[in-house]
């Protein structure tokens, strides 16, 4: 381990990310310390002396940056480090200002130091607030000068010409040093995270084969399970009401296997980018009737009533898949339907929004979903609304659906009260001509 590394805070020297990020702040750090040391060397071969407060000032300025990494390596808090390091820095060249002269101090140029800083934050209330400090620091130098607060300044007129180029080129040195450091060790951290990117996409690649490969190897022999149970439940032989039972159970419990591999299969194929997407102007009335006729029979077992609200808004053209969003509005209405109460209604609606974009909406008066678990709705094999095990699904159906309207460019979204009922809606751009 070399000494940046043990500037770097234990617990995050297995992060690369994270390692590289607080090795750049250290680097940038110690330069000033460094830079402002030879600036002391200079100063004093060129005065052959110094005295007791610019010593005490130098090493306020020489160890300011070095706590400032010391506080970032035991706090881990690389705004809190950096803060710190900037408002000393400020209040070290504003007391060495006044004491040399005010707003015309040859320390001014230090403050090229804390600009330098200040954008390595990333924290724009930050930046500005540690602007306006700098700006307050400089405003009391200045009427510090034209009021005539000043002390007798610390520097002899004959030693001013050489301290001020001292001073500037050392603070020219520290910007350029620093933001050297930085700028290089943000390019690695950018690398690397470009290299985690590949990684995770070739490792979703690997995956989508992986579930369409399993899902393929599965179908055939839960086909042949299906089939011979449909065979005995076709035989006339008399069974037992138990045995008849046990092989209605064997068929509802393949089908709805049948359809998991379904959406397995089609997950695999969208991760894989295996899945044409034809985008065309479609009729939302295209959409919504065929998706309301196929669910007319299924809500009228479950005692809810579908209603198409869509209205004038039905004969408006979108951009979109039309295979695709049906699927997608055949699921939402599904889940209206399925979640829904006995006697309950699932509402199809149409209105335009910003973008211009068409939101047909969902809504049902089911039991809703509680705010504490609404962020797992999106996420796959989700159990929400499932734990009852009286509703069958695979928790791959809202997934698929995110996943096929942002591949047609659109959005999907949702809002929800528990107890009272869902709105499911999404959004597809609008085509500039209307059904005939």
């Amino acid at each position: 381990m070399d000494y940046l590394d043990w500037f770097v805070p234990p617990d995050l020297r297995d992060e690369p990310r994270m390692r590289t990020r607080h090795r750049g702040i250290t680097k940038a750090l110690l330069t000033i310390s460094l830079v402002v040391t030879l600036m002391l060397l200079a100063i004093a071969v060129l005065r052959g002396r110094l005295s007791s407060v610019e010593y005490a000032l130098f090493a306020a300025c020489i160890s300011t940056p070095v706590l400032g990494a010391l506080l970032i390596r035991a706090t881990t808090n690389i705004t809190l480090g950096l803060l710190a390091t900037n408002l000393g820095g400020i209040l070290i060249v504003t007391v060495w200002a006044f004491l040399s002269g005010g707003i015309q101090s040859i320390a001014l140029p230090a403050f090229l130091a804390n600009i330098a800083l200040l954008g390595t934050f990333g924290n724009v209330p930050i930046l500005l607030g540690m602007g306006a400090v700098l700006a307050v620091a400089l405003v009391f130098l200045y009427l510090a000068t034209a009021l005539a607060w000043l002390p007798v300044s610390m520097v002899a007129p004959p030693d001013l010409p050489g301290l001020m180029l001292t001073s500037m080129l050392g603070s020219a040195a520290i910007v350029v040093l620093a933001g050297y450091f930085l700028a290089r060790d943000r390019a690695l951290v950018k690398t690397r995270l470009q290299d985690a990117r590949r990684a995770a996409e070739q490792s979703s690649r690997a995956k989508a084969v992986f579930l369409r490969s399993m899902s393929q190897e599965f179908r055939a022999p839960l086909d042949a399970i299906l089939g011979l149970a449909e065979s005995l439940r076709a035989n006339d032989v008399q069974r037992p009401e138990q045995e008849s039972q046990a092989l209605r159970d064997i068929g509802t419990a393949g089908r709805y296997l049948g359809d998991l591999l379904g959406q397995l299969l089609e997950m695999g194929r969208v991760e894989a980018h295996d899945l044409s997407v034809r985008i065309e102007a479609v009729s939302v009335v295209d959409v919504v009737a065929p998706c309301l006729a196929i669910l007319g029979p299924v809500a009228h077992r479950q005692h809810v009533v579908l209603r198409d609200e869509c209205g004038i808004h039905s004969g408006r053209m979108v951009w979109a898949d039309r295979v695709l969003v049906r699927q997608v509005l055949l699921n939402l209405l599904s889940n209206a339907v399925k979640f829904n109460r006995p006697d309950g209604t699932a509402i199809v609606s149409c209105e335009t929004v910003a973008g211009p974009f068409l939101r047909i909406r969902v809504a049902d008066t089911g039991n809703g979903i509680p705010q504490s678990r609404q962020r797992e709705l999106f996420e796959p094999l989700s159990s929400l609304g499932l734990e009852k095990g009286s509703i069958h699904g695979g928790g791959l159906g809202l997934v698929m659906s995110k996943r096929l309207i942002e591949r047609m460019r659109g959005r999907i979204g949702f809002d929800s009260i528990d107890g009272l009922g869902s709105n499911f809606w999404i959004d597809l751009p609008m085509a500039e001509t209307r059904a005939a």
